[in-house]
């Protein structure tokens, strides 16, 4: 069950604020920068992750090695012929988030505003580099990589963040899922990626296409 931190991601967030902003990041030049600069200094990328074998499929969810069943139809019918699943949480840590709190008791919204966006974009990044971790796990095995679906969507409910911590070491990154269900700190992401011959990889599709709350999501996924 590996642990991965200080990973060394690059933020690159303007072409993300423009996309939120209809074009008007240019205004928010001065609070991107110092946000970005501020964030070096509160990121702590850590990621955790386990294989786990898939011993059955029903309908709407998926059994892995243990009993555990990740309850999702989507799941269940795209992983259902992979002999394996990897389950990876990943985080940035709680300094950002921490720094963000600082920033709405001030009233400062820009800057908390700025902060919580480039933590949002930091946060994704680490699920990319996990995710080429994936990859490579995939080639080794001389098969291909899913695409990545996560708890969270209208297929799959928040309580599967809570399995997915239960079978990867999320603690020692200092990762904990909430009674309810939610991951701590917030700007941590779970996901699972089926290892197969007869996956849906990322050239073939997204998990966007099946999710039914795409039209809600903006540039960036918050956490």
């Amino acid at each position: 069950m590996p642990v991965f931190r200080d990973l060394e991601i690059k933020l690159d967030t303007k072409a993300v604020f423009d996309r939120l902003m209809g074009g008007r990041a240019q205004k928010w030049q001065q609070a991107i920068e110092e946000a970005e600069a501020e964030a070096q200094t509160l990121i702590h990328p850590a990621i955790a992750y386990d294989v786990h074998a898939v011993v059955g499929v029903e309908e709407s969810r998926l059994i892995v090695d243990g009993g555990k069943a990740l309850e999702s139809p989507v799941v269940a019918s795209l992983f259902g012929r992979a002999p394996e699943v990897v389950l990876m949480v990943f985080t940035i840590g709680p300094q950002l988030e921490a720094r963000v709190a600082e920033y709405d008791r001030a009233n400062d919204y820009p800057a908390r505003f700025a902060l919580d966006v480039v933590g949002s974009v930091a946060v994704n990044q680490v699920g990319e580099v996990g995710y080429r971790l994936i990859e490579g796990m995939a080639r080794e095995r001389d098969v291909k990589a899913s695409i990545p679906l996560n708890p969270g969507t209208s297929h799959w409910p928040m309580s599967g963040q809570h399995i997915i911590a239960e079978l990867v070491p999320a603690a020692e990154i200092g990762v904990e899922a909430t009674e309810s269900e939610l991951l701590r700190p917030n700007k941590t992401i779970a996901f699972a990626v089926a290892l197969g011959s007869d996956v849906l990889t990322p050239a073939e599709g997204s998990s966007c296409d099946y999710c039914e709350r795409r039209d809600l999501c903006g540039a960036v996924t918050a956490q």
